[in-house]
This record gives structure tokens, C-alpha cells and sequence, in this order.
């Protein structure tokens, strides 16, 4: 059993190197997510704060669950206000990192293990330049749906607010990962939605990054609690 799981692995990491397959999987993926999004019909929740900001220059780190990564870049047009966001560079978050690309989003890559200064350092300076900064908090091997450290010291230190971000769609299914993950499903409807968040301190004890982690984490749940809730109200019909 021990030496077929390690042929298994063996073909597993051959699979992911292969770029002719990584980039037939890229394409899929970028496929099938603007399809999805084509054909879904969508409402926006709690962006007008935001716009404000975006209308004064003023950029947010926007912080999602890893399960909930998909649409980020379908929050807005981004033409006017350039986004970025921080993913992993592991083989399978490639696939979606390309997608990113596509729609003109800058993509910093973290490293799966080891020194990410560099990343956090490039990330303070794209928030200083007035792009915002989408990081899923709670990836990229969780616990889910718990906010980490790291976008708060971000935000921190480019003082600017950490803001919860999400969709929700009528039609999915969730994959068996360690974060459910949601796969949307074309021809529903949707709601994107973006909250107020908070700036935190350039410096923290750790009882206050604690807190600051707890608080992000209910400013994420409840906004999803909230784009739920939006999907499951009665829309009027036509007359």
C-alpha cells in the first residue's frame, strides 16, 4: 500500500509539472468560471462604501475564505482602480491564478513554506500606490473559515482598512477538501459583496492580533450571513 501511494505521488507531482496539462486545466478553469458568471444573474451588496473610497483613492485589503476565492476578480471592473492579489504558487493554485491574470489582476505568489518578506514587503507597496489587495485569510491549508495574521499586518502597516469580501450563488456543490470548496454552477443567481472593515495597528500584542483575527473572522461570516440572507428573499414579480 505504502509504494503505490508513493507512485501515486510520483505521478501526482509529474501531472502538475507538466505545463501542456497545466495550461489545458488553466484554460478550462477560465472557461468555465466566465460562463458561470456570464450566466448568472448577479445583485451587489454593500459596495457603495467602497466606491467612496475608491473615489478618493483610498484602497482596502479585501479578505475572503479560501472556499470562496472564485469570483474576487468579477468583484468589479477594475480598470478604473487596479487590483491585486496575493495567491499561492503552488501548481494547483496556478490554475486559477492564470485566470486572474487574464482579467489584468497583478498576482503576488507566496511561497508554501519558508520567507514571504518579499511578498508582504511588494504588497505594502501596491496598497501604498492606491491598488487594493485581495488575500483569502484563512488559506492556503487553514483552519477554515479562521482569519490569520496576515492580511491585518498588512493592512497595518500600509494603513489602510482590512474589509471582508464574498459571493454567494443559488446553484453549487463544494468539493471535499479541507475548505469545502464552493464551485458555483451556471444559469442561478448571485450576490457579490463587499463590507466595511477596520485599519488595524501598525504594531500588535499578541492578544490584540488575536482579537483583531476574531474580529475579521466575524466581519467575514456575517457578510456572507448577510449575501445568504439577500438570495433568500422574495423578488417581486412582474406585472
Amino acid at each position: 500500500m505504502n509504494n503505490l501511494k508513493k507512485q501515486w505521488r510520483r505521478f501526482e507531482v509529474r501531472f502538475q509539472k507538466s505545463r501542456r496539462v497545466q495550461g489545458a486545466l488553466q484554460s478550462l478553469f477560465s472557461a468555465y468560471v466566465n460562463f458561470v458568471f456570464r450566466t448568472t444573474r448577479w445583485q451587489k451588496l454593500g459596495f457603495e462604501s467602497y466606491e467612496a473610497d475608491i473615489a478618493r483613492g483610498v484602497p482596502r485589503v479585501l479578505c475572503c475564505w479560501h472556499s470562496r476565492l472564485v469570483f474576487t476578480p468579477y468583484l468589479r471592473d477594475w480598470s478604473d482602480h487596479p487590483l491585486t492579489v496575493m495567491a499561492s504558487g503552488h501548481a494547483d493554485a496556478q490554475i486559477a491564478s492564470e485566470n486572474l491574470r487574464q482579467r489584468g489582476v497583478e498576482v503576488i505568489e507566496l511561497a508554501t513554506s519558508g520567507d514571504n518578506t518579499g511578498a508582504i514587503k511588494h504588497a505594502v507597496k501596491c496598497l501604498r500606490k492606491g491598488r487594493s489587495l485581495g488575500i483569502t485569510v484563512d488559506g492556503p491549508f487553514g483552519p477554515p473559515e479562521e482569519a490569520k495574521p496576515g492580511a491585518l499586518v498588512i493592512a497595518g502597516l500600509a494603513g489602510v482598512q482590512a474589509a471582508p469580501c464574498t459571493y454567494e450563488v443559488t446553484r453549487k456543490f463544494r468539493l471535499g477538501t479541507w475548505d469545502r470548496f464552493v464551485v458555483p454552477l451556471p444559469f442561478g443567481r448571485g450576490v457579490l459583496a463587499v463590507g466595511d472593515g477596520f485599519t488595524p495597528p501598525k504594531r500588535m500584542s499578541e492578544e490584540e492580533m488575536a482579537d483583531a483575527q476574531a474580529r475579521l473572522t466575524s466581519l467575514i461570516a456575517d457578510l456572507g450571513e448577510r449575501a445568504a440572507q439577500r438570495l433568500s428573499e422574495k423578488r417581486p414579480q412582474p406585472r
